[in-house]
C-alpha cells in the first residue's frame, strides 16, 4: 500500500506503510528476542540512573514497566533482526541513542556474524556492561559547551566472540563521530535526539566520515509531528548521495512492547526489499 506525502516545494515521495514480512516470518525473531529479554531481570541500575544526564532516555511511565514481559506482538527490534538476517551475510550494526541497552542487547544476542557499535551521551548502563567482556578504552575531551560534563570515550568489549563498541559522547560533537571513521555500517538505528536538526546532523556525519556500507538500511524511531516531515526532507538528502530504493513508514511496537502505543518508525534502504 502506497501513501503519498505532498510537499509544496518538492516532488511527491511514495512510501510503504505495511510491514514487508508475514507473521510467520516474524515468529523466529520474536522467539529469539523474547528469550534474550529473559536473561535480564532488571534494566535499571539506580546509581547509574541517578548520575545520568537524561535518565537514559527512560521516562517514569516506561521505567515502571521496563522489566515486564513485552508480549508477542512484533516490535521494531524483531523487524530489524529479520531485516539483518534476510539481507546481510554479515552485519555491522550502529545504534544512535542506546538508552539502557534493551534493544541493543537483543540484536547482540540474535545476530551471529555481527559487529555492534553504540553511541550515547550516557556511560554504558552497568546492567549491559556486566554482560560484556571489557577491552581497550580511549578518552578525549568533551566540548566545553556540551551537556555532557565528563570526558568522552570509546570502549571496546566482546560478547561471545562478537566485537562490541560503546561510544559515550555528545551526538553534536563531530570529534566523537570522527572516532568511528573507517567503519562501514549496513544497519543503523537512530533513536537519540528526536528533532529535525539532530537527524539532519546525523546524516551529515554519516556522509562526512563515510560510515555507510555499499548496501544499507537505516531505521528511525518516533517519527511523529514535525519529525515525520523532516524524515521526508532528509530522505531527499540521502537520495542525492546514495540513491534510495525503498521507503517505509510503519506503526509498530517499541522495546517495551505492548505497554505503550505503537511507534511511527521510518525505514530506508539503498536497495529494494
Amino acid at each position: 500500500m502506497l501513501t503519498i506525502l505532498k510537499d509544496l516545494f518538492q516532488k511527491e515521495i511514495p512510501y510503504k506503510s505495511v510491514i514487508p514480512f508475514s507473521a510467520a516470518e516474524l515468529e523466529e525473531p520474536i522467539r529469539t528476542n523474547r528469550a534474550s529479554l529473559q536473561k535480564v531481570e532488571t534494566w535499571i541500575d539506580e546509581e547509574a540512573f541517578a548520575r545520568s544526564y537524561f535518565q537514559y532516555g527512560v521516562p517514569g511511565s516506561i521505567k515502571a514497566v521496563i522489566d515486564q514481559p513485552i508480549g508477542n506482538t512484533p516490535t521494531y527490534t524483531d523487524l530489524m533482526v529479520l531485516l539483518a538476517k534476510r539481507y546481510f551475510q554479515s552485519v555491522n550494526y550502529f545504534e544512535i541513542g542506546v538508552s539502557v541497552g534493551k534493544n541493543f542487547f537483543q540484536l547482540m544476542n540474535a545476530l551471529d556474524n555481527v559487529r555492534l557499535t553504540a553511541f550515547d551521551i550516557e556511560e554504558i548502563n552497568p546492567v549491559l556492561a556486566k554482560k560484556l567482556t571489557p577491552g581497550k578504552r580511549t578518552e578525549w575531551d568533551t566540548p566545553a559547551g556540551s551537556i555532557k560534563k565528563n570526558r568522552s570515550s570509546l570502549s571496546n568489549f566482546s560478547f561471545g566472540g562478537k566485537a562490541v563498541n560503546y561510544l559515550s559522547g555528545d551526538v553534536w560533537d563531530a570529534n566523537s563521530w570522527a572516532k568511528l571513521e573507517g567503519n562501514k555500517y549496513n544497519l543503523v538505528f537512530s533513536d537519540a535526539l528526536h528533532t529535525p536538526k539532530a537527524i539532519l546532523f546525523e546524516f551529515e556525519m554519516l556522509v562526512k566520515y563515510r560510515l555507510l556500507d555499499d548496501r544499507f538500511i537505516i531505521v528511525w524511531d518516533d517519527l511523529v509531528g514535525k519529525m515525520k516531515n523532516s524524515f521526508f526532507r532528509i530522505i531527499r538528502q540521502y537520495n542525492k548521495v546514495y540513491g534510495i530504493k525503498d521507503i517505509y513508514l510503519l506503526d509498530i511496537n517499541g522495546w517495551v512492547g505492548e505497554h505503550e502505543q505503537p511507534h511511527s518508525v521510518g525505514i530506508i534502504s539503498n536497495f529494494a526489499f
